[in-house]
């Protein structure tokens, strides 16, 4: 599923309110936004795990709105998920959040790659310290607070996911995980 097909997923479900907080996720050429003020990112340098939280401080100040958290799964990790959905439940904060899951560090096998394209990790396509495996069961992390959790495998998969995390948000008010099966790459 290229980050390209899934920013413009994400963008078709955004209404008028909505907003994202995203940790190299969504790429803003490729969504139609309604308006300023909707995708918030930070920078490659830093903060990892900081969007989920930062979406439940947006869901708390706008109950109405419809707020997304598009991580990596390390990020996801970073973001001390079991506090983060325990939070939302007790507060009652139905958030919408994506993971884009590789099963690695890929901004640390990115790195590698790129500043010794011609060393040895990368000559044996083995690079240290990135690999997330055994991965955790995110939807089951999510589960345990009661959310709607998916694992979303094909990209033709995604329009749906959202359309029926979105029905759960507005209908059961409840938080909602999507776990995206997404292939690395060097470019986002």
């Amino acid at each position: 599923m290229s980050a390209e097909w899934m920013s413009a997923c994400i963008s078709d479900i955004m209404d008028d309110s909505a907003v994202a907080f995203s940790e190299l996720g969504l790429l803003l050429p490729h969504m139609k936004l309604k308006g300023p003020n909707r995708v918030f990112s930070n920078v490659h340098a830093g903060g990892l795990g900081w969007a989920m939280p930062a979406a439940l401080g947006a869901q708390l100040a706008d109950r109405d709105r419809l707020v997304i958290a598009c991580v990596g799964d390390g990020s996801y990790m970073f973001a001390n998920p079991v506090a983060c959905h325990q939070i939302a439940e007790a507060l009652g904060l139905p958030i919408l959040t994506i993971i884009k899951n590789n099963a690695m560090w890929n901004a640390v096998r990115r790195s590698v790659v790129k500043g010794y394209p011609d060393g040895a990790a990368v000559r044996q396509n083995r690079i240290p310290l990135t690999s997330l495996e055994p991965l955790p069961d995110f939807t089951q992390v999510a589960r345990a607070s009661r959310a709607h959790a998916e694992r979303i495998e094909r990209g033709a998969d995604l329009p749906d996911a959202l359309r029926r995390a979105v029905e759960v948000i507005r209908t059961e008010r409840r938080q909602v995980l999507l776990d995206l099966s997404v292939a690395a790459s060097d470019d986002h």
